[in-house]
């Protein structure tokens, strides 16, 4: 009931002009999106991951509409308005798309050239060296091959019951899992191997793993870098996601600045191109990490921090927001806005307010 009102809420807005308004206000700052893999549910009837990613429609839809408010330009153009040499260009749209899923070059790409939008893919560049599945994409396929139904999981000091009466519960059951996970008090490293252990277990008890498939699976597959090399023209560009996804607060420095150089070096050998972008997996980072991105030759690098960029702004901590895998038009432009956010703030001092008349009571 509350998230339909909030779409009534926004789409009013919307028709009285309030979220042109926003974006007119907001028109020198830059706007950066976050997409991970683009995919459709019908092209792959092997599997479907309990993690969404964004239908190829829904990115035409998306962009269909973006390319009329916005003006698509390359990171590094966009980078150099936000430092200033370049005079900044109103409505400036930056897309990234994060982990080098092969789908984001097969399935997205063209939709982008359709609309003259230049992209950054930022790839772990482990796994294009070493063809294997992210953890949580063979966690996900994993769970849906096992018998886990009631089963107790444990990561850390992390205990929790799964649910895979339908496939709902399986989906917040593993959402759950991985959000809670994730903030357990121990090194990245120390966390992969738990998660990895975990999902060996149910592929020996089901006797599959997404590993075997992988190869043909568009859902989770990486790009290589024979495929990197055979996309041409100037609108694509490499940037860094790692060596192995790693949480870069969450390992030593050492480990952080290797991960770092290597996967740096790794881009410019394969595509005779400098690498000069670095996207934080996961958006983990101290600013350790940044002196160490810096030192390593990294010009800017890319958060998973919501909001716009302004001229001035820390270009190693570049905001972003996240394209929704579903919703409407209308509330990817309140967000894209600031409006989404202003609604929610207000949204939370009436709850306080609630709250504190509730308590005083």
């Amino acid at each position: 009931m509350r998230y339909c009102l909030r779409q009534l809420i926004i789409v009013v807005m919307r028709w009285l002009g309030v979220i042109r308004l926003c974006q007119f206000i907001r028109r020198k700052q830059v706007v950066i999106l976050t997409i991970h893999g683009v995919m459709d549910d019908q092209n792959n009837p092997v599997w479907k991951p309990l993690r969404p990613q964004l239908s190829r429609s829904k990115l035409e839809e998306y962009l269909r509409v973006l390319s009329r408010r916005y003006r698509f330009v390359s990171l590094s153009d966009a980078v150099e308005m936000l430092q200033g040499p370049k005079p900044m260009q109103p409505y400036s749209m930056v897309l990234t798309f994060d982990d080098g899923y092969r789908n984001n070059f097969t399935h997205a790409l063209p939709i982008l050239r359709r609309y003259n939008a230049p992209a950054t893919f930022f790839v772990p560049t482990g796994f294009l060296e070493n063809a294997r599945p992210f953890w949580f994409d063979r966690l996900d396929y994993a769970l849906q091959q096992a018998q886990v139904n009631g089963r107790e999981v444990k990561v850390g000091s992390f205990t929790m019951c799964l649910d895979s009466s339908n496939r709902e519960t399986l989906r917040e059951s593993y959402k759950r899992l991985r959000r809670t996970a994730k903030k357990q008090q121990m090194s990245d490293l120390e966390f992969l191997r738990e998660m990895e252990q975990l999902a060996s277990q149910l592929e020996e008890e089901s006797g599959r793993a997404l590993s075997d498939i992988q190869e043909k699976d568009d859902w989770s597959a990486v790009i290589t870098w024979e495929q990197i090399r055979t996309i041409g023209n100037g609108d694509v560009s490499i940037g860094s996601h790692t060596v192995d996804h790693i949480r870069l607060s969450l390992v030593e420095p050492e480990i952080a600045h290797e991960q770092l150089a290597r996967s740096k070096r790794d881009i410019e050998i394969h595509t005779g191109k400098p690498c000069l972008s670095l996207c934080f997996p996961n958006g983990s980072f101290t600013d350790e990490t940044i002196t160490l991105a810096r030192e390593c030759g990294y010009l800017c690098g890319l958060t998973t921090k919501e909001g716009l960029n302004c001229v001035g702004d820390d270009i190693m901590k570049l905001r972003r927001v996240n394209l929704p895998t579903y919703g409407s038009v209308s509330e990817l432009l309140a967000r894209l806005c600031g409006l989404s956010q202003v609604l929610s703030c207000i949204k939370a001092c009436l709850m306080r307010s609630k709250l504190g008349q509730t308590t005083g009571t």
